[in-house]
């Protein structure tokens, strides 16, 4: 909690007040918000704990949203030179989630001199970026002198860092993503490694070390050499090993997750949530969060053990969208998605193209759902009208196991089926394809349609099909001689599994909207 009254307070968290070092830097920034102050006060017991926290000159925690807040040096968090708070120079843009150089004139100067402030062959430099930029040179954070004391997240498509010789002394290896917390450390003359988050980058270089640079680190830019990545976090200081450059991470990516600006495979509660969350490579913190609350949703709604398979559609690529968050291995007997033929991946979700884009489930329903105990569902993102599946598969024309929204038969009808079509058939009158569409039968004469919460029809008569063996697909009909009925409408979240009562119909939509809220993608 905090303690009210007037100016900067002291933080109390579960009883243990704030560090005396954190309420230094908090009282000198003027940082009154309280997610911060936990942040920042975490972030130095952390450092503290894993011994790190000694070998530190300096530390940019970034935080408080302006140049201000942003200049401080938590180690010494006095307005002085001598102190090594920041100077910016030239174009920043400062928020809450770091700040940003514009690649042209903008630098902050440390006032740290590599050479009679650090220890040769005993150094480190880190940068947690939140900017995905590579093909252009530029340097993020350095000193530039006769030698070189550097670090640079994409020299056109490569990472590189000098320490301190740039011919013999550097580790160079291409990159991809220039996003989250960079680590360039020297423990000896022979030693210079760089990581990525947890994972070294390139080789261990054994070069000559050369000498540290008669030079002033610059944050953002320098010797003509511009960056545009927003930095959210900086330190300079003495070499780290393997082990403690992995703890460094480790607390620095505790201290971004806790400000909402985590870049890197975010780690959350729940066990399940964080086997998708890693499968799928989700990186950013929202999308983490949302996964998550809709897994312990699902837990305590008693819903998620009747699922067969999740698919939530986050990420943003096919390569995230593929995976079922019920199972998330890259097999087909996990049942994640093989896309085929036209399709827009993007935030909000996948668009097939409706004329050959579907994607195969790889679930048979034959064997793994019982005929009279299943649900299937879809969250559409798109109003359109057609001939559409959205999910679904057929064997013939009275054997059948699919769920469509459909126009241009019966103009602002709605159909299911859930087995026979004569027999296993709902319709409703319905003017609009977008939201969530669930189907659930949970007895031979209890066949219902919803969408969203709200219960559109009622079948009652006798079901006695036998369970479909054909494999679901999104986006189109498995028909048995071949795909049809393609789909134009973008899908945000489907699944696959047993029947749902009333109740928990209703509660799997209150789960998905929560979560497409989350996503800034409900309709």
């Amino acid at each position: 909690m905090i303690r009210r009254g007037i100016g900067v307070q002291s933080f109390v968290s579960a009883g243990v007040s704030t560090d005396a070092d954190a309420q230094a830097f908090i009282t000198a920034a003027g940082i009154t918000d309280a997610t911060q102050q936990s942040a920042i006060n975490t972030l130095v017991t952390d450092l503290k704990g894993y011994s790190i926290w000694s070998k530190m000159k300096a530390i940019y925690p970034f935080v408080g949203g302006t140049s201000s807040t942003h200049k401080w040096n938590l180690k010494d968090p006095r307005d002085l030179d001598a102190a090594f708070r920041l100077v910016f120079s030239g174009g920043w843009t400062h928020s809450s989630t770091g700040a940003l150089p514009n690649g042209t004139n903008g630098y902050a100067d440390s006032k740290l001199n590599a050479s009679t402030i650090l220890t040769a062959n005993n150094t480190h430099i880190t940068y947690y970026s939140r900017t995905n930029i590579t093909g252009v040179t530029s340097m993020d954070i350095g000193a530039y002198g006769a030698t070189r004391f550097q670090m640079t997240l994409a020299w056109l498509n490569n990472f590189e860092s000098d320490q301190y010789n740039f011919s013999t002394g550097r580790v160079s290896t291409t990159i991809s993503d220039t996003r989250g917390f960079f680590v360039s450390s020297r423990t000896n003359s022979s030693t210079h490694k760089a990581f990525r988050n947890s994972t070294q980058l390139g080789s261990t270089n054994t070069g000559s070390s050369g000498n540290l640079p008669n030079a002033v680190f610059q944050l953002g830019g320098g010797n003509g050499f511009w960056s545009k990545r927003e930095v959210a976090f900086a330190s300079i200081g003495d070499g780290l090993t393997d082990t403690e450059a992995a703890n460094f991470y480790t607390a620095v990516q505790a201290y971004q997750t806790t400000l909402g600006r985590s870049i890197g495979t975010q780690t959350v509660s729940d066990a399940d949530a964080q086997a998708f969350v890693n499968a799928a490579v989700i990186e950013d913190q929202v999308q983490a969060t949302a996964i998550n609350t809709l897994v312990t949703d699902l837990k305590g709604y008693g819903v998620w053990t009747k699922m067969k398979a999740i698919y939530p559609f986050v990420g943003g690529t096919a390569t995230t969208h593929k995976w079922n968050l019920k199972d998330p291995r890259d097999l087909d007997a996990a049942f994640r998605l093989v896309f085929s033929g036209g399709g827009t991946h993007a935030s909000t979700g996948w668009l097939p193209n409706g004329t050959n884009g579907y994607a195969d489930t790889k679930l048979n329903p034959s064997g793994l759902i019982n005929a009279n105990n299943i649900s299937i569902s879809t969250y559409l993102r798109t109003n359109t009208d057609g001939v559409f599946c959205d999910i679904g598969a057929s064997t013939n024309a009275t054997t059948v196991l699919y769920q469509y929204s459909i126009y241009a038969r019966l103009s602002n009808v709605a159909y299911a089926d859930l087995g026979s079509q004569s027999a296993g058939r709902i319709t409703y009158a319905n003017t609009d394809s977008r939201g969530h569409f669930i189907s659930t039968r949970i007895s031979s004469t209890s066949f219902k349609g919803f969408q969203n919460s709200t219960l559109k029809a009622t079948l009652t008569t006798l079901q006695t099909q036998s369970i479909l063996s054909r494999v679901l697909f999104l986006g189109a009909m498995n028909d048995s001689i071949s795909t049809i009925q393609f789909s134009n409408r973008e899908l945000a979240f489907a699944h696959i599994g047993d029947g749902l009562t009333d109740t928990e119909a209703s509660n799997l939509y209150t789960a998905v909207q929560a979560y497409q809220t989350t996503l800034s993608r409900n309709v």
